[in-house]
């Protein structure tokens, strides 16, 4: 609470200051204009004055006086800003002892409560120290632990789906025996039925009937076969005989052109 209320009274003196140094800028500026228009007036008074030394042939006397008489205030000035600044400085450092005092009295109860719990802080340092080392050699057990589980886990993962997967195979190749036996169950019942209009419904008598067929149908293909081996020479040698008719039909054709063309070209002639 103490802290916050010197926090308060710094913030109010820094206000107050704030508001001094805002007065100060304003009296600064006013001085600069009147120091602008006193310049001014020396600079005239000045001109005047050398004019008056070079007529009566002192010239230089005032700017010599001026300068011994900046010197002599300068070092008035001098010496005055260093007996100010040295009682500046002895002002801070009672100020800073002040405050560094009036800080080591308010930070003194708070330095006495600090040192049990600091004595405090170390044992549970330790206490952290040693449960952190524990449990870093447990979560490396454990870890290790975990790893050859999941390493385990994996295994049995990949040996249950390949159990599953040679299941579902053994249970496809089951049923299809078990629809194989049936129909083998089925044909035998077929096979022994007395009934002819039945047993013709077997496979036995449907691959009969079907070897039967093609029995039958390779006989045609092999005495057509023949038919047409045996018509092959013939119509070869037609063949060739209409082509040879054709060549001499088309050239008695061109023979018959030719004759034709050279009579109306005769008969031109003559009614010529």
């Amino acid at each position: 609470k103490s802290t916050i209320a010197m926090i308060r009274n710094k913030g109010n003196v820094y206000k107050a200051k704030r508001s001094e140094m805002a007065d100060l800028r304003a009296e600064v500026g006013v001085l600069a204009r009147t120091a602008d228009i006193l310049n001014n007036q020396y600079n005239e008074v000045k001109q005047t004055i050398s004019s008056m030394e070079k007529e009566r042939g002192i010239a230089g006397y005032t700017d010599t006086q001026d300068k011994l008489e900046m010197i002599s205030a300068a070092k008035g000035d001098t010496d005055e800003k260093k007996g100010e600044i040295l009682e500046d400085m002895s002002d801070m450092s009672d100020k800073l002892n002040q405050m560094i005092a009036e800080k080591k009295n308010a930070l003194a109860p708070i330095i006495k409560e600090l040192r049990p719990l600091r004595g405090k802080c170390n044992e549970l340092e330790h206490l952290h120290t040693q449960k952190k080392t524990e449990y870093d050699s447990l979560s490396a057990s454990l870890g290790s632990n975990l790893h050859n589980l999941e390493q385990e886990v994996r295994e049995l993962r990949e040996t249950a789906q390949a159990d599953e997967s040679r299941h579902h195979f053994l249970m496809h190749a089951k049923q299809l025996l078990e629809a194989h036996q049936q129909k083998v169950e089925d044909e035998l019942g077929i096979y022994k039925n007395s009934d002819p209009a039945v047993r013709k419904s077997s496979l036995r008598e449907q691959y009969n009937r079907k070897i039967l067929e093609q029995d039958n149908l390779g006989k045609a293909l092999r005495s057509k076969q023949k038919t047409v081996r045996e018509q092959h020479t013939p119509n070869v040698a037609q063949m060739s005989m209409w082509r040879d008719l054709q060549q001499l039909l088309s050239v008695k054709a061109t023979i018959l052109q030719r004759s034709t063309e050279r009579d109306m070209g005769k008969e031109n002639i003559l009614i010529l």
